[in-house]
């Protein structure tokens, strides 16, 4: 198979391999009590063989042009169609600014793929007058000056582009305004929902504090109030940029439904924002792309109960991870598998950190195209389906985090000081293909395994 096959192409053939062999189940598992209530059902996996599912935020790369930093969402360049079927054969989740498609590119996408989720990326706290900038939700009025953002002398604090606002973030007026813009552009471009990116709490491009939240405090409760008010329940999916959720809340939270208690997060804003949103968009998977460190085991911890809570009730969950090589990809992965759960709203965005390159080159689609290639064997990982739930399992020097799945195990060790050494009864294949009876894992590592088969 030439390395130009799709994604689908290879974890069907491997799929159905493993089912002659027995070694599959295809029966869809049951709905929960709490996706019931909230009237969201899981979607079927399509590639059940191969549980790295692929999606993300994309704002490069997006056209014919191969130049992959070309500033496509800032160009208004459109999603070229060779993107758009790489796009369907490869990705379960995509968010892409509406200038960058036509009104039929998602639905020529579903027609194929009926299981594929397309969201719109826009921007939360910011309207341009010209109606195809990059996130623009658009509709801009001379009105519109009601809304916009104020120093602390009650001075329009200037955006960065010609023709820019920021928008009083802490609004209701201007969070009705943006909800009803974005029910028209799903209903216009055939997106499932959006992607908000620059709330309140994660605006870093402010060249000042804005007079009326001067603090962290005070932006955290703008969002949560902004949240609140652009949320439009069964009409769109609100998947936001979750930067900060992590954060102390300042209050008891009141406990989340039973499948969504996560206790890592109480008290947090991860717990305060729940009720409002679809999911998140974390772009700091297990390693910010903008540090290139990875995160502490705290952290980490928080991020794999947030994405177990969105992935259990079949909402969206984009994990965006850096990596500078291939063990720390295998780092990002293993810590992804641990939370996957067999619905297609869960994605892993590659994010590399290559010398020479900028660091957010993880949202240029044509370098998703060239990393998925490079490491095939890490994202068509034919594991199988889960068998169980994340869990820690003893190890020389620690305890360890283990998945088992039908063809393979996961491992992960995101301790900040231990090195953990794992023995096995029999040889396990690693990524590379190379047979080994024991491994090394140390601090923020992890290894995907697969089971050696019979005969080899």
């Amino acid at each position: 198979m030439s390395s130009q096959k799709v994604r689908r192409k290879l974890c069907a053939s491997m799929l159905n391999g493993l089912l002659l062999l027995g070694l599959t189940s295809g029966a869809p598992s049951a709905p929960n009590k709490a996706q019931a209530q909230n009237g969201f059902q899981p979607l079927t996996p399509v590639r059940s063989a191969c549980p790295v599912r692929l999606g993300g935020v994309f704002t490069m790369g997006l056209g014919e042009n191969q130049d992959p930093v070309e500033a496509s969402a800032q160009n208004g360049t459109k999603l070229s169609p060779d993107n758009a079927q790489w796009i369907g054969n490869n990705c379960d989740v995509v968010a892409i600014s509406p200038n960058c498609l036509t009104p039929n590119t998602y639905p020529a996408i579903r027609k194929a793929h009926p299981l594929f989720s397309p969201l719109l990326y826009v921007y939360a706290s910011c309207l341009s007058e010209n109606p195809n900038a990059e996130g623009n939700v658009g509709g801009w009025t001379p009105a519109m000056k009601a809304h916009v953002l104020t120093d602390a002398n009650g001075k329009e604090i200037p955006y960065p582009t010609p023709g820019g606002h920021w928008m009083d973030f802490g609004s209701i007026a201007w969070a009705h305004l943006w909800r009803d813009r974005v029910l028209q552009l799903v209903s216009q471009y055939g997106a499932d929902g959006v992607v908000a990116a620059e709330l309140p709490i994660n605006n870093t491009f402010l060249p000042e504090k804005p007079g009326k939240y001067p603090d962290f405090a005070a932006r955290a409760e703008a969002t949560l109030r902004w949240l609140r008010a652009a949320r439009a329940q069964g009409r769109f999916f609100m998947v936001p940029e979750a930067l900060g959720f992590d954060r102390p809340a300042g209050h008891p939270t009141l406990p989340p439904p039973l499948q969504a208690d996560a206790p890592a997060l109480k008290n947090r804003l991860w717990d305060d924002y729940f009720p409002y949103i679809d999911g998140a968009w974390v772009e700091d998977w297990v390693e910010p792309y903008w540090t290139g460190k990875p995160l502490s085991e705290a952290e980490w911890e928080r991020q794999q109960e947030a994405a177990e809570r969105y992935s259990l009730n079949a909402l969206f969950f984009i994990a965006a991870g850096a990596y500078h090589n291939p063990a720390e990809l295998e780092y990002a992965l293993a810590s992804f598998l641990l939370i996957e759960h067999r619905q297609g709203r869960l994605a892993f965005q590659p994010m590399p950190l290559y010398p020479g390159q900028r660091n957010d080159i993880g949202f240029s689609l044509r370098i998703m195209r060239e990393e998925v290639q490079r490491y095939s064997n890490y994202f068509n990982v034919p594991l199988g389906l889960p068998l169980q739930e994340r869990h820690k399992v003893p190890t020389t020097g620690g305890m360890v985090w283990r998945r088992t799945f039908q063809n393979g195990a996961v491992y992960v060790n995101p301790s900040d000081t231990r090195t953990l050494t794992l023995n096995f009864g029999s040889p396990m294949q690693r990524l590379n293909h190379r047979l080994v009876r024991k491994i090394v894992l140390p601090p923020h590592s992890g290894a995907i395994l697969l089971y050696q088969q019979t005969g080899d």
